[in-house]
């Protein structure tokens, strides 16, 4: 069958779906999976202490995907390895730069968690994740700014929901959140025009979510 309804309503779909629909699959204990996914990356802020120029760097909402390889033990444990993109752009918030944009960053998210998983119905589980990775944040650069690339790392917490509609196939809905260690005394943003104002952050932790809906396919 052709896909010609918009994303949006296939995703509404997929996910009352997800947690409505009777489940007819076949359980196997174990099993492992791959899925690829959208959805939306919710970008996080970190405080300026030029309170003059700027109250706060703000990170905004992009589009994101990915895909998530996984392997469960059994009925309860599972252990999952993410890839996750995304483009959101820097924006200044507050003081007299309120509204300027910075940049745009490219993320690059590297993680792995243990799932837990819950529920009566073992083909239609929710599950909580626990675990860490690392982000690579690389900005683009102007003017007197080359840009430049990082690599933070971190943890994540995670809650979902799986549900197969057959031996193979299924939908996954997952929501987590991220926290990286950004070193924020020594990190300063320098902006690429006049009059070249540098903002330095007063946190070390910058926080990132992430809603995304996939589409899961059971290799055994």
């Amino acid at each position: 069958m052709s896909i010609t309804r918009p994303a949006a309503a296939v995703a509404l779909l997929t996910g009352l779906t997800l947690l409505a629909a009777p489940a007819h699959a076949q359980y196997y204990t174990q099993s492992t999976w791959i899925t690829p996914f959208g959805g939306i990356y919710l970008g996080g802020s970190l405080n300026s202490v030029n309170s003059s120029l700027a109250n706060s760097i703000d990170v905004g909402s992009s589009f994101t995907y990915g895909a998530r390889l996984g392997h469960k033990f059994n009925s309860a444990i599972g252990l999952v390895f993410e890839y996750a993109h995304a483009d959101p752009s820097v924006t200044i918030a507050g003081g007299t730069a309120n509204g300027e944009k910075l940049s745009d960053v490219h993320t690059n998210v590297y993680e792995g968690t243990f799932n837990f998983y819950f529920g009566n119905d073992p083909n239609t589980q929710g599950y909580l994740a626990l675990g860490g990775g690392a982000d690579n944040i690389n900005s683009s650069g102007s003017g007197s700014n080359p840009g430049g690339s990082k690599t933070y790392f971190g943890t994540v917490f995670g809650l979902g929901g799986q549900k197969f509609f057959n031996e193979k196939w299924g939908a996954t809905l997952d929501g987590r959140y991220r926290w990286v260690n950004v070193n924020g005394s020594d990190s300063v943003y320098c902006q690429p025009f006049f009059p070249y104002y540098c903002y330095a952050y007063d946190t070390s932790w910058y926080g990132s979510g992430e809603i995304t809906l996939g589409v899961t396919y059971k290799f055994k």
